[in-house]
């Protein structure tokens, strides 16, 4: 079993930036433990009962988040633009000694057509004014302290309206 130290806390710290703990995709608990050379139990305790070590883990874990983030975006940034990649293949023949050797290798440059659907995600997220797939709707409503016309009250907004229409007919 692992004892708690500076050195332990800074190694757990460096691990779970790098792989992340379940929160945003990343490892699961049992192989940060296992690799930590602790067990569940005893990352419970410190989590409960040293709030250093705490802290440090949630500050790996934001950190972790901030680089997936970082990484999403770029790649789809990448996927909005369309790209170029090379792709390698690689044909082996047996050789006298029973092995494969290389024979031959081709070269291919791969273009990758832009992604109409990440392009709208990011232009809808990135300048909601400009780009919105939804149209907005600004409708004002009416008071609740207001009380509902009575009937009177509607016949004589009517009369009054009619009078307003024979003036503009005129």
């Amino acid at each position: 079993m692992a004892k708690y130290n500076a050195a332990k806390i800074e190694e757990c710290e460096a691990w779970v930036a790098a792989h992340g703990l379940i929160d945003y995709g990343g490892a699961k608990l049992k192989e940060f433990v296992r690799e930590m050379g602790i067990d569940e139990k005893t990352y419970r305790l410190w989590m409960k009962g040293k709030p250093q070590f705490k802290e440090v883990i949630e500050r790996a874990k934001e950190v972790f988040k901030q680089n997936l983030t970082h990484d999403l975006a770029i790649s789809l940034s990448k996927a909005a633009k369309g790209y170029e990649h090379e792709e390698t293949e690689q044909e082996f023949r047996v050789g006298a000694d029973g092995q494969p050797t290389p024979f031959k290798m081709k070269r291919k440059k791969i273009h990758v057509q832009p992604n109409i659907g990440a392009a709208i995600f990011l232009l809808t997220n990135l300048d909601p004014e400009h780009y919105q797939n939804r149209q907005r709707n600004d409708i004002m409503l009416k008071k609740d302290d207001e009380k509902p016309m009575t009937l009177d009250e509607i016949n004589a907004e009517i009369a009054r309206l009619e009078k307003f229409e024979d003036k503009a007919d005129k």
